[in-house]
């Protein structure tokens, strides 16, 4: 008569057929603690996430900010208009006058727009290229709809008629009123400061 043994079960967890460990279920207090963690974080997330879409909020509402941003868009448009209005290819009269008159408004865009072909034949016969840079602008006043500027500008003049000679650079102080129209910042007149020497 052959005796059995019993075999010690190890209740730790043994190896199933495959040599898989087989876990014991966490207990239902561990589960519910996790639960509460994961819900801790998504919560803390959507707080973040809500923080910073007031803050966005309030700050497009800034009217310290709002100004900030009209200057510096007021700045930058100012600038490219005072170059274009500087610009000019002897060979190419009529798509200055064109680009003249984009970045214009008012009394200024009629007085460009109204340049003769007598006058646009002057410019061509005289076989200059005027390239404009503003070296330095400010902002003097700003609002919703106008904006007063100045600015330094160099502009290089070739002479095609004596293409051997070297560019001559001017240097001038300008005075430039512009408007808001139709989202864009155009100039309304645009005048020459005199420098003073004292």
């Amino acid at each position: 008569m052959t005796s059995q043994v019993d075999t010690p079960v190890d209740e730790t967890g043994a190896d199933d057929v495959d040599g898989h460990e087989q876990r014991t279920p966490e207990p239902a207090a561990t589960r519910t603690g996790q639960g509460r963690a994961r819900w801790a974080l998504v919560l803390a997330a959507a707080l973040v996430a809500a923080s910073g879409v007031f803050m966005g909020w309030h700050a497009d509402r800034d009217p310290d900010r709002a100004a900030a941003q009209t200057r510096d868009t007021v700045l930058i448009e100012a600038r490219q208009a005072i170059e274009t209005m500087n610009t000019l290819d002897y060979r190419s009269v009529d798509a200055g006058v064109k680009a003249w008159s984009q970045v214009t408004t008012g009394t200024l865009k009629d007085q460009l727009t109204g340049v003769s072909a007598d006058d646009r034949k002057l410019l061509a016969d005289q076989k200059k290229i005027s390239t404009g840079r503003v070296a330095d602008a400010a902002v003097i006043d700003a609002d919703a709809d106008t904006a007063t500027v100045i600015a330094a500008v160099e502009v290089t003049v070739k002479d095609a008629a004596a293409p051997d000679s070297e560019p001559t650079v001017k240097r001038n102080r300008f005075s430039a009123e512009l408007v808001k129209i139709g989202g864009r910042w155009k100039l309304e007149s645009l005048q020459q400061v005199a420098v003073s020497l004292s």
